[in-house]
């Protein structure tokens, strides 16, 4: 463990007590003056908080579009254009690269009368997610540390990992070579998340930027609408005019810091290539997945609740979740003229079967209308774990009935089907004839 009396700390003491004074004697407006002296504080901290962590920030531009171009490739070479629903209004999701003059967030009407001969796709964010899903399951088998950042943006840590490719450029090469050519994915390669990330956007298609040892030279000519801060504070960096990283760099840390609190001191690191955020891992979650297409598409609710129930005979019986208990269901459609269909059903108490699944999945059928015909369907067991202990209830009776549930259930797994257990319900309890008083009816627990 380091002790309080080291180089370093005292360094650091030094640097904040200087830091105040600057805070109280300097704004930004003050920067003209003593410039050499400012900039040899800048370097002199810089020195004493960079670290190294290698860090390559994989970025796949224009996620949607390429993801479509996968399924859909006749529209290779035609304009398209991606439409998402926000309320009332339908916006650009995304364009390929022939649709001119098209931007993310334009009103769908303004760019169909800019590109009339572009083909207009419903957004379908539940296959873009699974998509990205899959690159990042590629880069996983490559290294172990992957952060998922936005969508199409993904960290990747380096360290150790150059021995075992032999060599940088092999490893670069790799992670490359994990994701699908269609994406022509850009790779930055820096001592930290942000340098990584300006490296990957400066790279071409396809290629990779290491970030040279002069990380804040690089960065100087970058604007400053790229830092992950507030669009307020952009707004009042540009207000000052400060545009470009490299103006950022040149103003002393502490007047950074008292104009725009912790967000200027986490700019102004940035601005030098100094960024301590640590990569973390996410979090692989087991799933089981079964699906199953209509030979035509279906409205009736009967048949689309056989073939959930069929679905989830399937994902209950894999090994993956034998023994297993779900808290959550997801169930996907494709829907006839329309965008896909969506829904996840979250289950308080865990299941373990698909006589509790179904019984959910089914009244909320019941209650809502599909939009059109459905032609195919996707079910996905999440939140998948290993304990199986239900607390008792505190009432006897409830207990005694769970009880009985619970054993007709074995001896239906011992006997291959349903046991030949009946439950005498009333029937017509004021009838003279005591046959027609109760019937007996299967027990199905």
């Amino acid at each position: 463990m380091v002790g309080n009396n080291t180089p370093n700390c005292y360094a650091i003491r030094t640097i904040g007590y200087f830091l105040k004074l600057f805070r109280k004697t300097m704004t930004l407006g003050d920067c003209n003056q003593n410039i050499s002296t400012i900039h040899s504080w800048n370097v002199f901290y810089v020195s004493v908080r960079r670290r190294s962590m290698n860090i390559a920030c994989v970025l796949i531009t224009h996620l949607p579009i390429k993801a479509e171009l996968i399924r859909h490739p006749e529209l290779l070479e035609r304009p398209a254009i991606i439409a998402q629903e926000l309320g009332a209004k339908r916006l650009v999701l995304d364009y390929s690269h022939q649709a001119r003059r098209v931007a993310v967030g334009m009103p769908l009407q303004e760019a169909m009368s800019v590109c009339q001969d572009a083909t207009l796709l419903p957004a379908d964010e539940t296959y873009y997610h699974a998509t990205f899903e899959e690159v990042l399951q590629g880069l996983e088998q490559r290294s172990p540390l992957i952060e998922s950042a936005e969508s199409g943006c993904a960290y990747v840590g380096l360290d150790g990992l150059e021995e075992m490719y032999g060599g940088e450029a092999r490893m670069i090469t790799s992670l490359l070579q994990a994701i699908h050519p269609t994406f022509n994915p850009r790779i930055g390669v820096a001592e930290g998340k942000f340098p990584a990330y300006i490296a990957a956007i400066n790279s071409d298609g396809g290629r990779a930027t290491k970030v040279p040892e002069n990380v804040a030279e690089f960065l100087h000519c970058f604007s400053v609408n790229l830092l992950p801060i507030s669009w307020e504070n952009k707004a009042r960096l540009a207000h000052f005019g400060l545009h470009t990283l490299s103006q950022i760099a040149q103003q002393p840390v502490g007047a950074m810091q008292a104009q725009f609190g912790p967000e200027g001191l986490h700019a102004w690191e940035l601005a030098w290539g100094i960024d301590h955020r640590p990569l973390i891992p996410r979090k692989t979650e087991e799933v089981v997945t079964a699906s199953l297409a209509f030979p035509s598409p279906t409205v009736g609710l009967p048949g689309i609740l056989v073939a959930v129930e069929s679905l989830l005979s399937q994902v209950f019986s894999r090994k993956e979740s034998r023994g297993k208990y779900a808290r959550s269901i997801a169930l996907e459609a494709q829907i006839l003229y329309h965008p896909p269909w969506a829904r996840q059903f979250i289950y308080k108490q865990a299941v373990g079967g698909k006589e509790k699944a179904f019984f959910v999945i089914k009244n909320a059928l019941e209650s809502l209308a599909l939009p059109g015909p459905v032609e195919d369907l996707k079910l996905t067991l999440s939140g998948l774990t290993g304990e199986s202990g239900i607390q008792g209830s505190l009432f006897s009776d409830v207990r005694r009935q769970e009880q009985l549930r619970e054993t007709v259930r074995q001896l239906q797994v011992r006997w291959g089907g349903k046991a030949p257990i009946y439950q005498a319900r009333d029937l017509e309890p004021w009838s003279p004839i005591p046959e027609r008083q109760k019937a007996l009816v299967q027990f199905d627990p």
